[in-house]
């Protein structure tokens, strides 16, 4: 679908998707990416993104074949490896806030707090089993959602991409991080 540019990629997944995805058992999230037309590694993560998630019918026959041979996989995400993406955006605290927001929101009885991410779906693409990812697209979360200002880090939409792993894992899931293309 070709979506408004309102909420970066998260806000038209999350809206204009959530009907349509109950019909399905999967679904690949991707979008442009874009980070300005001088911007070399928004280009070349870009590129790696999609190459390891559709690169070619063998990659994704892998990753639908993964999916149904073990029904324990909920997400499959290309392995975040640059050093900059793995030092940087891994540790902004006020991403911290809004994924206990998140945890708190959808989950208002458990006494957990998420205080460290590791290991995030970086560039918030990624394929998904419905069953594990379900509750993110909840009317409470797409509401809470931030005007756009150009922000870099540090917001709920941002939140939501370090968010994916620990719904999987809530809902008894596991992630598999992959990397067929460098």
């Amino acid at each position: 679908l070709i979506t408004q540019n309102k909420g970066r990629d998260v806000i038209p997944l999350l809206t204009q998707l959530k009907d349509i995805l109950k019909n399905y058992k999967y679904f690949c999230h991707i979008h442009t990416k874009k980070h300005g037309e001088t911007d070399i590694l928004g280009k070349f993560w870009r590129i790696y993104l999609y190459e390891n998630l559709l690169g070619n019918k063998d990659i994704i026959s892998q990753i639908l074949t993964d999916f149904e041979n073990n029904d324990k996989i909920g997400i499959i995400f290309p392995e975040p490896f640059y050093v900059h993406i793995k030092h940087v955006f891994f540790y902004n605290p006020p991403n911290y806030i809004y994924l206990n927001f998140l945890l708190d929101t959808l989950f208002p009885t458990m006494e957990l707090k998420i205080l460290d991410v590791t290991m995030f779906p970086v560039g918030n693409m990624f394929w998904a089993r419905i069953n594990a990812v379900y509750q993110m697209f909840d009317e409470r979360i797409i509401k809470s959602a931030p005007e756009e200002e150009g922000q870099g880090d540090g917001t709920l939409l941002h939140a939501i991409e370090r968010f994916w792993l620990f719904l999987t894992k809530l809902n008894g899931y596991k992630y598999k991080s992959i990397m067929y293309y460098i």
